[in-house]
């Protein structure tokens, strides 16, 4: 009987689960425990029901597209394939894909119209645009009425950039009219000139934030002529305005604070200037004034001197004028007599070569085939070929054409 090592024969049962499709690609539903969230990103767990239970492990770059965070008892709906880990020889599951049980419809209908809009270049990054100032005059706000996110926002403004105006349009962030309610609004406030818009709602759960995840309301974000800036939910919380918005915000008061300056940094920045400007006009006042005394005393003493130089240059000036003046003129002359030769020159080709062409195209005319047969000339046609002499005839039927005519012919020796 063969001997087989430990590593050999976890290889083998791996290779043997890896190639089975039935395992591969697979739906499962199960509680999670034992859940821990390495820091490199990594998602280990175990996946139970009431008989059995099996380890997981989803990688990074799956994690990423969560849309929630897992935690322990959480049941939930996952896609992976099948495998062993051969350190440690464990059969373990890969999940590709989570979504929390009862959500599947949901999540499914998520990533489907994700994946479609992202495709059609809904989410490109080419697309979107920057608030047109760092200090934004007139802001937008559609937000629920009334609600925790509204007051949130404006004691935001008040606190962070009160010079601000900012308008309010309550809207439903909630149910199945809220997509047509925020769509109205958007549409109305995008021709009223304002320099950003802010899209905003509190947390909540995947299903109360769907609304935003709305197709139509996309293609209208998409559509849009001004800045916005989506505050949707929590950092953790992620729709489908949020990938096509201008900007994303991880909750609406953080979209207030990524679109506004803080009027306290700015009112100490005006400060710190105001006594780094009155130093410096303070030094630069002292420093022209010594400077100015100076130059009046130097002024005093080369009175005389200066009025010589004066003359001087004025001297110069004038004579420097008058030889750029000749010189131009000189210039001018020459340019003159080279545009003369140059045209000469170009009449005399013209016409030489207007003599050749007419000397060729009577040449082409007495030459052409109509021509000769008008100065009593024939051509004889044999196999559609010109026959030039008597002995190239061939002993069949060939053509005499005229110039106002064509027979048939046959030769006879």
């Amino acid at each position: 009987m063969q001997e087989l090592s430990i590593s050999t024969l976890v290889r083998y049962l791996k290779n043997k689960i890896d190639g089975d499709l039935n395992l591969q690609n697979i739906t499962v539903t199960g509680e999670i425990s034992n859940y821990h969230r390495h820091y490199s990103g990594h998602l280990y767990f175990t996946l139970k029901d009431e008989h059995a239970a099996i380890n997981c492990v989803m990688f990074k770059s799956a994690a990423f597209s969560l849309s929630f965070e897992p935690k322990n008892g959480d049941k939930i709906v996952c896609t992976c394939n099948t495998s062993i880990f051969e350190t440690s020889g464990q059969l373990q599951l890969y999940v590709k894909k989570m979504n929390l049980y009862g959500l599947g419809d949901l999540y499914a209908r998520y990533e489907k119209l994700k994946k479609e809009l992202s495709e059609n270049g809904y989410f490109d990054e080419d697309h979107k645009i920057n608030i047109r100032t760092e200090y934004p005059e007139r802001v937008a706000v559609l937000v629920g009425d009334n609600s925790a996110a509204m007051s949130d926002i404006k004691r935001q403004f008040a606190r962070r950039w009160p010079l601000c105006k900012t308008d309010y349009y309550p809207v439903l962030v909630q149910g199945n009219d809220a997509p047509t309610s925020i769509i109205d609004k958007l549409k109305t406030v995008d021709d009223m000139d304002y320099d950003a818009i802010i899209l905003a709602r509190g947390g909540g759960s995947f299903e109360d934030l769907f609304c935003f995840n709305d197709e139509s309301l996309v293609k209208t974000i998409y559509a849009l002529r001004t800045f916005i800036i989506s505050g949707v939910g929590h950092e953790q919380d992620f729709t489908l305005t949020d990938f096509v918005c201008d900007l994303r915000a991880p909750t609406p008061t953080a979209a207030v604070e990524m679109i506004t300056p803080d009027i306290q940094d700015i009112y100490q920045n005006i400060l710190d200037n105001q006594g780094y400007l009155n130093n410096l006009i303070t030094n630069k006042t002292k420093s022209a004034s010594n400077r100015l005394d100076y130059y009046f005393e130097k002024l005093a003493r080369y009175n005389s001197h200066i009025i010589n130089r004066i003359t001087l240059i004025d001297g110069i000036e004038r004579s420097l004028k008058d030889k750029c003046v000749h010189k131009i003129s000189l210039q001018n002359s020459i340019i003159e007599q080279y545009i003369q030769k140059m045209y000469f020159k170009t009449d005399s080709k013209l016409n030489s070569a207007q003599l050749t062409y007419k000397r060729l195209n009577t040449l082409l005319e007495a030459y052409a085939t109509d021509n000769v047969l008008k100065r009593g000339y024939t051509i004889v046609l044999q196999d559609n070929k010109v026959v030039k002499k008597a002995s190239e005839l061939k002993d069949k039927e060939f053509s005499v054409r005229f110039v106002d005519d064509e027979i048939k012919a046959i030769r006879k020796d």
